[in-house]
């Protein structure tokens, strides 16, 4: 126990699906249906119902009351004692998911533990055109690619073909509090790395690296160059503290492109995350020209899950803060919800459902509203259901 207390932030999700049981219940079943919760999100009544994402152990909250303890440390979720099976979330950092042939390599993969990136998309999605009538499904954000061919780990040479993904980095984003404990072999891997363990932190870049990894940072700025045309160059500040003697580190993207993920001035404070080698800028490093599906604003909830030291609890559920806002009762505002339509955009892409806030709504709530649900323009906030 003394090297998962040692550990203990290594869970940052626990699974909660009431009625399942680790000895009778099927993990596949357990990954596809139960909620990710952070330990802010726990509640009391969830005891005995909550399970390791990666090897579906059954977990525990410590202290008990999922609060901060008796020294102001904040809580945890650990691993059952009754049970020792080998983990990667037991350890501090595991060199990926061990594998001995094909068979097994599918089988994580359908069990829902591994994923193969075979790209990040390139240009963005077209929404498909449909005979007479508008396309109403969602933003496509994943595309079954060709059988690709991966290492087998501590095989030397052994190679074996599996099912991969074409995806985006805004689709690991929607879902992090599912994908975060998941296996990725991202594009020219040689092992699959625990998404946890993938991301990088920006300030840990100390120069040029032409191999491209996955990496995140708090926008400090963003603004546009030139006259702020579509084709003009949008330069996104990112928070950097480094003593390797660059000064700044920005991504350099199209004002257009950028404006589609929510990036402007409004999104300053968010956390971004972003696929691609770095290059030399100036005075600074940057993360130039990335397709369309390698970059992506992370939901504001799970900030705390990349700078927990930064934490802010979101004790009440969307609904009731939008019921709040509005006016509405929470029975109202799901009434609303469910006879609403979703919103189209003109370029046939589903933002779900639209709520008009008041021009002097808290820009705190604001940015609430905008890491739930994507991004907003003026005052007005869309809601995306599929991320809740």
């Amino acid at each position: 126990m003394a090297e998962e207390v040692l550990n203990n932030n290594r869970i940052k999700f626990a699974y909660f699906l009431p009625t399942w049981r680790f000895e009778t219940g099927s993990k596949t079943v357990l990954r596809a249906n139960a909620k990710a919760i952070l330990t802010s999100e726990y509640q009391n009544e969830m005891k005995g119902e909550i399970f390791c994402p990666e090897c579906c152990v059954e977990l525990f909250i410590s202290p008990s009351d999922g609060k901060k303890d008796a020294n102001g440390r904040p809580a945890y979720f650990a691993h059952s004692r009754k049970r020792r099976l080998p983990c990667g979330l037991r350890v501090k950092k595991r060199e990926g998911l061990n594998f001995v042939d094909e068979e097994e390599a599918k089988q994580a993969i359908d069990d829902g533990l591994l994923v193969v990136v075979k790209e990040f998309m390139k240009e963005r999605p077209v929404a498909p055109k449909l005979p007479g009538q508008e396309y109403n499904g969602p933003v496509v954000e994943d595309i079954d690619g060709e059988l690709a061919e991966i290492p087998i780990p501590r095989h030397n040479g052994g190679k074996v073909n599996v099912p991969s993904q074409i995806t985006t980095v805004r689709g690991l984003s929607r879902n992090f509090d599912k994908n975060y404990h998941k296996y990725y072999f991202l594009p020219g891997a040689q092992y699959a790395q625990l998404l946890s363990d993938a991301l990088t932190d920006v300030s840990k870049a100390d120069g040029v690296n032409e191999v491209p990894k996955l990496y995140y940072g708090k926008i400090t700025d963003s603004y546009a160059m030139g006259e702020g045309r579509p084709w003009n160059v949008q330069m996104t500040k990112v928070e950097y503290n480094s003593a390797n003697g660059y000064k700044d580190f920005y991504l350099k993207m199209s004002v257009q492109d950028s404006v589609e993920h929510g990036i402007d001035k409004t999104a300053v404070g968010r956390v971004l995350l972003m696929y691609g080698p770095i290059v030399e800028s100036g005075i600074g490093l940057a993360i130039t020209d990335l397709g369309w599906g390698e970059f992506a604003l992370l939901p504001a909830k799970y900030d705390g899950v990349l700078y927990p030291d930064e934490t802010i609890e979101y004790e009440s559920t969307l609904e009731q803060m939008l019921a709040d806002m509005t006016g509405l009762t929470l029975e109202e505002l799901e009434q609303w919800m469910e006879s609403e339509s979703q919103e189209i955009t003109d370029d046939g892409l589903v933002v779900g459902h639209v709520v008009n806030f008041r021009s002097e709504t808290p820009a705190a709530v604001m940015n609430r509203v905008v890491g739930r649900t994507g991004e907003y323009t003026a005052n007005v906030g869309v809601i995306d259901l599929d991320d809740e």
